[in-house]
């Protein structure tokens, strides 16, 4: 009885070890599919999961460090939504979130703080804070800006968009969602009236923003 107790707590610190988030290291996550938001509008801050991941040729790979890959299998599990990770020649990547398949020019990317990384995500080593997006993109005409949403004074907000680098130019003609419904602004910034409680920006060809919640 004791050797069968004794052998049940290995085999649970065991699988403990093979899937356990980066304690003490959080950062915020987001996911963005091609006509909505799979997890995480307002960024939620998670502990990086780090431990092994299968891919989708049966081959095992083991996350030691926090990566830009370990915030979305954190994602995937409080948000419950499936990915796929493909292990190809060149590396991991990941070809597929919810429904959505990677074809042509079209796939899953990330960004960090608003920068590409150059590297897989299995690879980049997120720290503490960071904010991690997910998102379905075109690559046929170039790569997407991301929209980010800036507030300005006490009422009003002004959307960005950010390439690769995380160089930010003012974006026009944007649609914000006020409450789910639109309001078009040619010279990208918005002044709510009283009441509202969510605001984001859209614009066709670029990543949609977070989602501001009235504070």
């Amino acid at each position: 009885m004791v050797r069968r107790t004794l052998v049940l707590a290995a085999a649970l610190v065991a699988a403990a070890a093979v899937a356990s988030p980066a304690l003490g290291l959080a950062v915020h996550v987001r996911v963005e599919g091609a006509r909505t938001s799979i997890y995480g509008a307002q960024e939620p801050r998670l502990s990086v999961f780090t431990g092994a991941l299968a891919a989708d040729d049966g081959s095992v790979h083991t996350l030691t460090q926090p990566t830009a890959l370990g915030a979305l299998e954190a994602a995937s599990r409080k948000g419950e939504f499936y990915y796929r990770l493909h292990n190809a020649s060149f590396g991991l990547y990941v070809d597929r979130i919810g429904r959505r398949e990677a074809a042509g020019s079209a796939g899953w990317v990330y960004k960090v703080n608003g920068v590409s990384p150059p590297v897989g995500a299995d690879n980049y080593v997120v720290r503490e804070g960071d904010h991690v997006v997910w998102y379905w993109a075109d690559f046929s005409s170039g790569s997407p800006a991301t929209l980010d949403v800036v507030r300005r004074g006490r009422e009003c907000y002004r959307a960005f968009g950010v390439d690769d680098q995380g160089d930010r130019t003012a974006a026009a003609n944007v649609t914000f969602r006020i409450d789910g419904f639109p309001a078009f602004r040619p010279n990208g910034i918005v002044c709510p009236r009283a009441h509202w409680h969510r605001l984001r920006a859209t614009k066709p060809d670029l990543i949609r923003s977070e989602l501001v919640v009235r504070p």
